[in-house]
């Protein structure tokens, strides 16, 4: 386009720059054509430049050293100073205009849509993180990214209103009357509150044939319900006049009077023996704990020495975490018997692969993804030290559904001995198909002991820590890093090549998110990065005749064109679709890559699967009070990332993209859509309403995670 150069029009020019900043402002959230087309009737009409360019000339004028007038009427100025924070606003309005996604007109609102709640302070979806908070009289700003620290709590159930769980079995209590929990069940029968309606129902087969209407998960797939009287949907299974739980003629127990078919069905629990040796720091461990081998050596002066290379030319003698010769006292609760030496890779290949996730990724969701396509799943991540403490809440990140076929679990760490130390008890109590070695977690407490992205600068370390887990577990590992601790200074282009040319056959795959440790999950994964290093890794493995590891890029991921672009057009880059964020927000991703189309998802259909949800959570969470709670708090952090999906029938441009946002006020094609967009937590507590009933009066949600990257 051209560009007027009159002279004589200057001080109109720079006049009609300003107001066009100023509808720039109201409208921030149409696209830059939109904005130009309602603007060009203020314009001289010679004037033919796009709004790019009078927002350039617009900057470049704030640049000069003399007053600019800003009102022709009364001939204000404003100083240097103000001039450059306007040019700096004017150049962040502008970079943010880039990543709002094109919407149709007719779903775009003025203000917010009456059908939500009203906004209050403590449900405010995370816009009041970005007000400036008072302190001591001076104004900050609350930083944006990382975590909600002090987010509400439930509160927790006292134990007096809890039955006991010998008298629900029909089984003496081995307490009796020094037992913290209550055994009257007429009295927790009288104060039992009403079922919860809202919870969805499934219809379950009687014996005779019949089928009925069965809200409770536990009695509809096992028969009998271990929560009895304290269950919030038990009316199918109970006495009301009694209290007796009552049992299908169908449902076999064991001597415990729990049902045959539910034991052992969710796999990798931690049994009871190991608990109490893990605690009491009992395990008969094989690799001794590196403090307590340095202090031996300091004691009888005996040097440290190096770990020589690895694999098949160590032994005992040479590395301390290797199986030594002297072996412990023998425990009869955990097997020691000798290891397998071949390990069985997995094909990563044409697969995709849900990776570990924080919070979100639990074991109803993996359901979730399974049921949409996923083919490998990985539990959240689990840190080593409090595995080997034998905290409960730890270990059941590790819990596996029967329907994830593959499966592995995720550890972070940052010594050798705690990673082989772990890997022992990982080979003898849980089923895993491969161990994934954490090198990407950006969060400050875990590199602050040297695990995640910390370890990722401490090669010697993270060679000791391959020594001895490839000498301890049957199961491959695979490794999961950033491109580096700094975004400027990118390190996995040596660091992947380098263990690829260590020779460990028991690395079946090494996974590279396209973002550095400080980025955490701002800008845009780096994929040329990807593929450079990808380029590189593949030339090194032939030009020295060696095992080509596959690299698998991760970030960004957001629709079948996304893989298709940034993996699939590059043969050396792993065709692995792994799925992060993508499937926290779009949880039907793997649907659509698979099929190779963008699935304009209903409302209806997006609810049917928050109510498949409720039925696993409760299922797994359990279907009184306290599983009631958790249900409810892992669906709203949940929420906090399914509402960023808009429906491909609002969007004029396809595919949406990861960091894109939607504009201020929308509304969608039906009331529950409009209410499944909305990014304030009230909205979300609305949602879960539906499917838990009410919350109580004093309930209050933030989410774990702030979207910093949502940007």
């Amino acid at each position: 386009m051209g560009t007027d150069t009159n002279p004589s029009n200057s001080d109109d020019q720079m006049e009609n720059n300003v107001d066009i900043d100023k509808n720039l402002t109201k409208k921030g959230t149409k696209t830059d054509t939109e904005i130009a087309q309602e603007t060009s009737s203020s314009l001289p009409s010679n004037k033919n430049e796009n709004i790019k360019e009078i927002k350039a000339n617009y900057i470049s004028s704030n640049s000069n050293k003399q007053k600019i007038s800003v009102n022709s009427d009364d001939q204000q100025t404003k100083p240097k100073g103000l001039l450059n924070q306007d040019t700096k606003e004017m150049k962040k309005k502008d970079h943010n205009a880039e990543f709002i996604i094109q919407v149709k007109p007719e779903y775009i609102l003025k203000e917010r849509s009456t059908l939500l709640t009203p906004l209050t302070a403590t449900q405010d979806g995370g816009d009041i993180r970005d007000k400036k908070m008072e302190n001591n009289g001076k104004s900050k700003k609350r930083k944006k990214g990382g975590m909600n620290k002090k987010r509400p709590r439930d509160q927790k159930i006292c134990d007096a209103n809890k039955l006991c769980l010998s008298v629900v079995r029909g089984l003496p209590c081995s307490y009796g009357d020094s037992c913290k929990f209550s055994h009257d069940i007429k009295a927790i029968l009288a104060d039992r509150p009403p079922d919860i309606k809202e919870i969805p129902s499934s219809q379950m087969t009687l014996p005779n044939g019949a089928t009925i209407e069965c809200p409770c998960p536990n009695y509809r797939l096992w028969g009998r319900c271990d929560y009895a009287i304290m269950c919030r949907v038990g009316q199918c299974h109970l006495n009301m006049s009694t209290g007796e739980n009552l049992t299908r003629s169908d449902c076999e127990l064991d001597e415990k009077n729990q049902p045959l078919a539910k034991s052992g069905f969710v796999k990798n629990v931690l049994r009871k023996e190991v608990q109490q040796l893990l605690r009491k720091k009992k395990f008969p461990f094989v690799c001794k704990r590196g403090n307590v081998r340095h202090k031996q050596n300091t004691k009888n002066n005996v040097k440290n020495e190096e770990i020589e290379k690895p694999h098949n030319t160590l032994n005992s003698s040479t590395n301390p975490f290797m199986p030594q010769a002297a072996e412990p006292k023998h425990t009869p609760d955990v097997d020691l018997t000798p290891l397998p030496t071949k390990r069985k890779l997995i094909d990563f290949r044409n697969k995709v692969y849900i990776a570990p996730l924080t919070t979100v990724g639990n074991l109803p969701f993996r359901r979730i993804m399974k049921h949409y396509g996923a083919d490998i799943t990985c539990g959240e991540m689990a840190v080593a030290s409090n595995l080997l403490e034998g905290k409960p809440s730890e270990w059941a990140l590790l819990k596996r559904h029967p329907s994830e076929d593959v499966f592995g679990v995720q550890i972070a760490a940052g010594f050798p001995d705690q990673f082989t130390r772990i890997s022992e008890v990982l080979e003898k109590e849980v089923e895993i198909d491969f161990l994934d070695m954490n090198l990407g977690c950006p969060i400050d407490v875990i590199c602050g002991k040297g695990a995640g992205s910390a370890l990722m600068l401490r090669e010697k370390k993270l060679k000791e820590c391959l020594v001895g887990m490839t000498n301890v577990l049957s199961c491959p590992i695979t490794i999961k890093m950033r491109t580096g601790w700094d975004e400027s200074k990118p390190l996995a282009h040596t660091l992947i090549p380098k263990i690829q040319s260590w020779g460990f056959d028991g690395v079946g795959a090494m996974m590279l998110h396209g973002r550095s440790r400080l980025q955490r999950y701002t800008k845009l994964a780096r994929w040329d990065y990807i593929s450079e290093v990808c380029n590189d890794l593949k030339l090194k493995a032939d030009n020295d005749s060696i095992r080509h590891i596959p690299l698998i890029g991760n970030g960004d991921i957001f629709s079948h064109t996304d893989y298709e672009e940034r993996i699939l057009s590059n043969p050396n880059i792993s065709p692995t679709a792994m799925l992060g964020r993508g499937a926290l927000i779009k949880p039907w991703l793997p649907t659509e890559i698979k099929e190779r189309r963008h699935w304009d998802i209903s409302a209806s259909e997006r609810l049917d699967m928050l109510k498949d949800f409720v039925r696993f959570g409760l299922e797994h969470w359990g279907s009184d009070d306290q599983g009631v709670n958790r249900t409810r708090r892992f669906m709203l952090e949940w929420l906090s990332f399914l509402y960023r999906y808009v429906p491909i029938g609002l969007l004029e441009v396809l595919p949406q993209q990861m960091n894109h946002r939607p504009p201020q006020h929308m509304c969608g094609r039906n009331d529950l859509e409009t209410l499944m967009m909305s990014k304030h937590c009230g909205d979300w507590i609305k949602i879960s309403e539906l499917l838990l009933g009410k919350v109580p009066g004093d309930f209050d949600f933030q989410p774990k995670h702030k979207a910093s990257g949502y940007k």
